[in-house]
């Protein structure tokens, strides 16, 4: 069975481009998961393979990462729980120690009622639609049945502390100064409050640190309207140098300036990428096509190379390895590091940001002056009938531009271009646009709007 074509599959749902996901005990329960950490196992190696889980602060993880064990156990695999984890930590202890897979248990961004499955092989490898998780879906079979006796023993691991110090080994040299971050009740105040904890000359104002899967206090996804108000009202009244928010599971970081204004997550990579540059000189970094143009602009004028990716974590971390790039940004709030594996890191995000403000006598607002020379639109989600049809039409309307399909539907102008591609977690169109001035990004909106209108649904995406 196919984990996206095929009709009469119960489980094609749970199968998405980049992970497996749904509501915890409706969608998604143990005798499932059993099922499916039994075919990824089977799909890396059969038998005798080595796999590490993590799971995150969800109500419903620990369960899951039994299942989890159990399903891999099944298949005469060796598995080693570390427990509750961040899943860049995971990523790291699975490549360090050289693991054949692992296995993160986290829903990420979504609501507390949806968990999920993150699925790496060696080296922090993802598993996506394109490449693994279909083959991971086709060896499925419910119901669960042990066909074979169980690895008897079970080992337990707790890297934290050596996770921290390669944390803390970025951090040296930072100036003191006083930052704000928001776990969102998520894993990531753990690591951070025990990596921050070491150096007395930086101030970090704590909020929402203690884990609770319900996440009380905000969304788990910090991009959502209203989730940085804490944050940006710490800054502004304690004088922070910035604010940092993390997602559920802290692979992702979003960042308000000590204005307390949010940042574009493009920008600020942009800005990362050239802090890197100057100590990696003619280094490669990518970029993900929903990106503002002074992005690729800037890293080529301190003379390094751009390169454009599609979007997603695994698309992105396999374009890393194919270019070997030193860094890579989206638009999403994701950031890569080649020396953590080519993984996405929210903690390195802040020590790197922390380090980059530190060296400066600028506030982070003029530091990303420069970026700003651009209109954006930032990510709209149009919820469409006929995708397909949709991007036909806009492609038809705009066949004088410049084109490609990299990732959906690019139209590029001298003055203004914008990308709509199909969403892969939701029956959404996603646009995004950027212009050389705000009248004309928001002329070219209006027109794109009326191409589509004929395909729009009337209700906006939740």
């Amino acid at each position: 069975m196919s984990g996206t074509d095929t009709q009469d599959n119960p489980m094609k749902t749970l199968f998405h481009a980049y992970d497996i996901r749904g509501i915890a005990g409706e969608e998604l329960d143990c005798e499932q998961a059993m099922a499916i950490a039994r075919a990824f196992g089977d799909t890396v190696q059969e038998g005798d393979g080595r796999f590490v889980i993590g799971y995150d602060a969800r109500t419903t993880s620990p369960s899951l990462a039994e299942a989890i064990s159990l399903g891999l156990r099944s298949g005469g695999h060796h598995v080693t729980h570390i427990g509750l984890s961040s899943t860049p930590m995971l990523y790291w202890y699975g490549a360090e120690e050289e693991f054949d897979g692992s296995v993160m248990i986290t829903a990420s961004h979504l609501p507390s009622r949806y968990n999920g499955f993150k699925l790496c092989a060696g080296d922090a490898l993802p598993l996506s639609g394109d490449q693994g998780l279909p083959e991971v879906a086709a060896r499925v079979h419910l119901p669960f049945r042990f066909d074979r006796p169980c690895t008897p023993v079970i080992h337990h691991s707790n890297p934290l502390e050596a996770y921290l110090q390669v944390m803390r080994s970025y951090l040296r040299g930072v100036k003191p100064m006083k930052l704000a971050v928001d776990a969102g009740n998520g894993i990531g105040g753990i690591d951070t409050h025990k990596v921050f904890e070491h150096f007395n000359h930086l101030w970090l104002h704590e909020i929402n640190f203690e884990p609770d899967g319900t996440f009380p206090n905000r969304s788990p996804n910090p991009l959502l309207p209203g989730a940085l108000t804490r944050i940006s009202q710490c800054v502004v009244k304690h004088g922070c140098a910035f604010g940092l928010a993390f997602d559920g599971d802290a692979d992702r970081a979003v960042v308000v300036d000590e204005k307390g204004a949010m940042v574009s997550p493009d920008l600020l990579g942009g800005l990362l990428a050239t802090h890197f540059l100057h100590s990696h000189p003619g280094a490669t970094i990518l970029y993900d096509l929903r990106s503002s143009r002074a992005i690729p602009e800037s890293i080529e004028a301190v003379g390094g190379k751009a390169i454009r990716t599609r979007v997603g974590h695994a698309f992105v971390k396999t374009a890393m390895r194919e270019h070997q790039a030193l860094f890579a940004l989206e638009l999403s709030g994701h950031y890569y590091y080649a020396d953590l594996h080519y993984t996405d890191n929210g903690l390195r995000t802040l020590i790197e940001l922390a380090k980059l403000v530190s060296a400066s006598d600028k506030p982070l607002s003029e530091l990303l002056r420069p970026l700003q020379r651009y209109a954006l639109s930032g990510e709209i989600n149009l919820r469409i009938q006929d995708r397909t049809a949709a991007l036909a039409a806009l492609e038809q309307a705009y066949a004088d531009a410049s084109i490609d399909h990299l990732d959906g539907l690019s139209i590029d102008y001298p003055e203004w271009w914008f990308n709509a591609r199909c969403s892969r977690t939701e029956p959404v169109l996603r646009v995004s646009a950027g212009a050389t001035d705000p009248g004309q990004l928001e002329h070219h909106l209006q027109q794109i709007r009326l191409q589509l209108e004929p395909f729009q649904q009337t209700r906006s995406p939740s």
